[in-house]
């Protein structure tokens, strides 16, 4: 059970979106909501993707980071209860292997592991470029805005996600809201 990260090591969060990749993702939409038979047209760095091979690829990648999220809860939950009412940390490696809890805690990170694996493949396979509807793009800031952390970039993470809502009004025929500019409200 050793290969899961301990909250105190430096490599636990991802590593952080440049202001120019985030800078990009928000002025394709933007240029692909303003001019849609223009983004069309923009050529993709990578190999072409339909927009709906796209849509579909962030919705699994959204999909798997949700069954993540799941497994890592049950894991801290787990892991809090055995805190508590076993003394966990102050057991040995021996005598917490002897705990029936710990097994389903070593299949849960087997399964995490497989999972990072998986997520890690699906999220290089999504298009950066080459939308041909808002709802890719919408896919897209809706996998941009899991991998920010929002305690650590507010107001990145504000605007990826206030842009993400637009992008849905817009695509119904609707006005966006206006939000609070305070990134803490959102």
């Amino acid at each position: 059970m050793d290969s899961r990260q301990k909250a105190g090591d430096g490599n636990v969060r991802l590593p952080a979106l440049s202001r120019r990749a985030v800078l990009a993702g928000t002025s394709i939409a933007a240029f692909g909501a303003a001019k849609p038979g223009e983004a069309a047209s923009t050529p993709s760095i990578g190999a072409p993707v339909p927009s709906d091979e796209g849509t579909r690829r962030c919705a699994n990648w959204l999909a798997l980071n949700a069954k993540i999220e799941r497994l890592q809860s049950r894991w801290a939950r787990l892991e809090s209860w055995l805190v508590k009412n076993h003394a966990w940390c102050k057991l040995s490696p021996a005598e917490q292997q002897a705990l029936p809890w710990a097994k389903e805690l070593r299949d849960i990170d087997g399964c995490l592991d497989l999972l990072f694996e998986q997520r890690e493949a699906l999220l290089q396979s999504i298009p950066a470029t080459g939308s041909i509807s808002l709802d890719s793009v919408v896919a897209r800031l809706a996998v941009v805005e899991r991998l920010i952390w929002r305690e650590e970039h507010p107001e990145v993470y504000a605007l990826v996600t206030g842009a993400r809502r637009d992008l849905i009004a817009l695509s119904r025929g609707q006005a966006p809201a206006v939000v609070s500019q305070d990134p803490a409200a959102l």
